[in-house]
């Protein structure tokens, strides 16, 4: 598994380095002359066991010594163009996901700097010229844009997914500050690129709905996604969902979900936990580095079978959702902490 730097471990005094002046912070933190608090805390506690102690202090020892360089990776920079034509209440709904999910799971600037989101309501003429209206992320080099384009009938039904969605593209950006190849062109076959279709908006929808689920105490798999007839493709050719081509046989990325949360159901079959299952599917496996090349390797690294054994262990589930969602106690905060 390829390396990490997780940002800002040791950085007790919040100066964006790690060096000697934290060692001296934390252990008079230990001796109680100081009480390290909130972002102080969370970089001292090095191995997450909610102490701080000489274990801690001898990690941090290692990261000055050893990393070639002790900077903090900054978060990425939001430029946000919110359109006016949005509901005032949509917008002050906006900014709070927005601010949940970047405590939640922060983007760093591992691979790239900066996201311009451009929101508005579909029922006016784009207001963003040489922005193509949807609901996506695109963009590459130094920044990203996060374009959505809520329906104006959500609106008017109250629908979920005009919150959901918010989720769903910011888990996206999440994907991509912790896997390079993503970063990479992805028109068409590019070995060096990862687009895997069932594991990249499997994983964000499956997120998505955990989102509302936690926040709104809203069932999105039941009410929304079961709903939706499941290919029989997950049974007879599952591989066929590792394209986007697949997405007339995949709406919602149902089957994609429903292929993820088998993926959960066996990892803990195999004696993980719920939350460590997912945190596998989310983080761990994307920060291998995987790509279209070799992604099927490293899926056998991380979860210990091959992809054709899931596939073929994907023939003894029914194609139901309903079967498969994840626990309704089950939270965010559990997986990513």
């Amino acid at each position: 598994m390829l390396g990490f730097l997780f940002p800002c471990e040791g950085d007790a005094n919040l100066d964006n380095s790690t060096n000697i002046q934290d060692i001296v912070l934390i252990v008079n933190h230990i001796v109680s002359e100081l009480e390290l608090i909130d972002d102080s805390f969370d970089n001292s506690d090095i191995n997450n066991d909610g102490t701080i102690d000489i274990l801690d202090i001898v990690s941090i020892a290692n990261i000055i010594l050893y990393n070639d360089d002790n900077q903090c990776i900054p978060i990425i920079d939001i430029t946000y163009n919110i359109d006016e034509s949005l509901p005032i209440d949509w917008i002050i709904e906006f900014y709070a996901i927005m601010s949940n999910l970047s405590g939640l799971i922060p983007a760093y600037q591992n691979y790239f700097e900066n996201l311009t989101v451009y929101a508005w309501n579909s029922s006016v003429e784009d207001p963003y010229p040489g922005i193509e209206g949807g609901t996506y992320i695109g963009g590459s080099g130094e920044g990203f844009n996060m374009v959505l384009e809520i329906n104006q009938m959500e609106f008017e039904w109250n629908h979920m997914h005009r919150y959901s969605v918010i989720a769903h593209e910011y888990f996206h950006v999440y994907q991509l500050s912790i896997n390079q190849p993503m970063n990479e062109p992805n028109g068409g076959y590019n070995p060096n690129t990862f687009s895997i279709k069932w594991l990249i908006e499997g994983a964000a929808t499956t997120f998505e709905s955990m989102y509302v689920q936690n926040y709104y105490d809203y069932n999105y798999f039941i009410n929304d996604l079961a709903y939706i007839d499941l290919s029989n493709n997950i049974h007879t050719n599952p591989s066929i969902f590792e394209d986007y081509s697949s997405n007339n046989l995949d709406m919602n990325y149902s089957c994609s979900v429903f292929m993820v949360l088998v993926l959960a159901k066996e990892l803990m079959d195999l004696g993980y936990s719920e939350e460590s299952a997912f945190k596998m599917i989310f983080q761990e496996f994307m920060l291998t580095g995987a790509k279209n090349s070799n992604w099927e390797n490293y899926f056998l690294e991380t979860f210990g079978f091959s992809v054709d054994e899931f596939y073929t262990s994907l023939q003894s589930y029914s194609l139901n959702l309903q079967n498969v969602v994840p626990s309704s106690s089950l939270s965010l905060q559990q997986i990513f902490d």
